[in-house]
């Protein structure tokens, strides 16, 4: 009798406080829910109100001409071609303008060596141009119109020569832009080679690889356009699309180019 006693005092004494995980209620529970909800706010909080944007500019079966180099300088040195194609036909050192992409200050520098100049294409707020030359040279800067006429950057004004003096080598000249213009620099040779600087807050250079990516760009909708400028027998070509940006999510979008 004493032992079944004990053995019924042990049971009552086990079934009556349920362990702590047992537990759905009270003031510890609540504090657990709260404390859930306000990290789940806070990662809420957190997350970027903007996304970024790949951009893939391609021109597929690029013609071997406009791939091929058109001949040899002035200082006998291979001329670029038109183009150069990845294997996959991305375009490199083409325009990419983003609609509402956050505007960018930025500098560029263009190098005069032997004939020819580097980079064929920038996006600039302010110039530079340097002579890596061992002679005097001189360079011909010219504002070709603005970024506002997409439509027509096939059929750029031919704009007033403003002369460059590059006296010895390492000797700079630094000038300020007009926004949204779009100018041409170019050797002083009867067959020139020719570089497109672009005053384009919201303006890209494609990559090698023909891709480039616009960060912070806002949530929602946002047209692109790409253009590849005219370069010796080869006429400009554009290509355009839209974008739909998702805030903290990177967007993809491949413009094709077209004469």
């Amino acid at each position: 009798m004493v032992a079944r006693a004990l053995a019924l005092l042990t049971l009552a004494a086990c079934s009556g406080n349920p362990r702590p995980e047992q537990a759905t209620h009270g003031p510890a529970h609540e504090d657990a829910a709260a404390g859930d909800a306000g990290r789940s706010g806070d990662a809420a909080t957190r997350r970027p109100a903007t996304g970024d944007l790949q951009i893939r500019v391609e021109w597929p079966d690029v013609p071997v001409v406009a791939r091929s180099s058109p001949g040899r300088t002035p200082c006998h040195t291979p001329r670029a071609p038109s183009v150069a194609p990845t294997t996959t036909w991305g375009i490199p050192d083409a325009l990419v303008i983003v609609d509402d992409a956050v505007p960018l200050v930025t500098n560029a520098r263009i190098t005069l060596t032997d004939c020819t100049l580097t980079p064929r294409i920038a996006v600039a707020s302010a110039l530079a141009i340097t002579s890596e030359l061992d002679r005097p040279a001189k360079l011909l800067l010219r504002k070709r119109g603005t970024v506002a006429a997409l439509a027509t950057l096939g059929q750029l004004a031919e704009g007033e020569p403003i002369p460059v003096i590059l006296p010895i080598a390492g000797h700079t000249v630094t000038i300020s832009l007009d926004t949204g213009a779009i100018y041409s620099l170019e050797t002083d040779t009867a067959d020139p080679d020719l570089a497109f600087i672009l005053a384009v807050p919201s303006g890209y250079i494609t990559e090698a690889n023909g891709q480039v990516v616009a960060r912070g760009l806002a949530a929602g909708a946002h047209a692109v356009t790409a253009w590849l400028p005219p370069r010796t027998d080869q006429p400009a070509r554009r290509g355009r699309g839209t974008a739909i940006i998702a805030s903290g999510e990177l967007a993809e979008l491949t413009i094709t180019l077209t004469p």
